[in-house]
């Protein structure tokens, strides 16, 4: 399926959920310019992003670090440290893969008042999956290669299923994410050798030392 073929029936859906108060994840107090960066890796509870420093890493997702002024950052996720360019006014997610390779990713993060932005990354040894969206018969977000990610922003209020799919093979499965205005979730498909785990984490910031 082509990426465009979710967009009507995904805002079917969302025609029909109740309205709610808009929240504000991505803070008004941060500059225009900030640089936000997180770690996403499922293999380490720990991980540093300047001087911000995470023992709990949640679903394999650190919250975003706000950086301010900076043309690099550095970064360790466990053994893996780099240090990397940086623009301004972007998102970034350093992601680390099965195989322990890691790469900065431009997470396209809309901060859209009206929608959720859904981030997605796959961290295992398929080489390429789609997260699938059950409700709407479509894909969501196609052909995300092993060690990078991939993002959406879909209307919200709205609670959604979601499948991870090598081709037509559902390979886990992520029940009930509730999708809420200008806040987003990322999707983590983590595993190997045949064995798939799918977690769902809020998008979170952390203000950097």
């Amino acid at each position: 399926m082509k990426h465009i073929a979710w967009t009507l029936p995904l805002a079917a859906l969302a025609a029909t959920a109740a309205l709610a108060q808009d929240t504000s994840l991505y803070e008004d107090v941060a500059s225009p310019n900030s640089t936000f960066v997180r770690v996403v890796d499922a293999g380490t509870p720990v991980a540093v992003i300047q001087s911000a420093s995470f023992d709990s890493v949640e679903g394999g997702v650190t919250p975003y670090v706000v950086i301010d002024g900076a043309s690099e950052v550095q970064i360790t996720s466990g053994e893996t440290s780099a240090t990397e360019a940086i623009q301004p006014a972007t998102f970034y997610s350093f992601v680390v893969g099965a195989d322990g390779s890691s790469a900065l990713v431009v997470d396209k993060i809309t901060r859209n008042p009206a929608q959720a932005d859904v981030t997605f990354y796959n961290l295992t040894d398929l080489p390429q999956v789609d997260l699938y969206v059950p409700q709407a018969k479509a894909v969501a977000i196609e052909g995300v290669a092993a060690g990078d990610g991939g993002a959406v922003a879909l209307k919200a209020p709205l609670t959604l299923d979601f499948e991870v799919r090598d081709g037509e093979t559902v390979v886990a499965t992520i029940p009930a994410v509730n999708l809420v205005r200008r806040e987003g979730v990322a999707i983590v498909l983590s595993g190997s050798g045949g064995s798939y785990t799918a977690t769902a984490t809020p998008n979170a910031l952390a203000k950097s030392n």
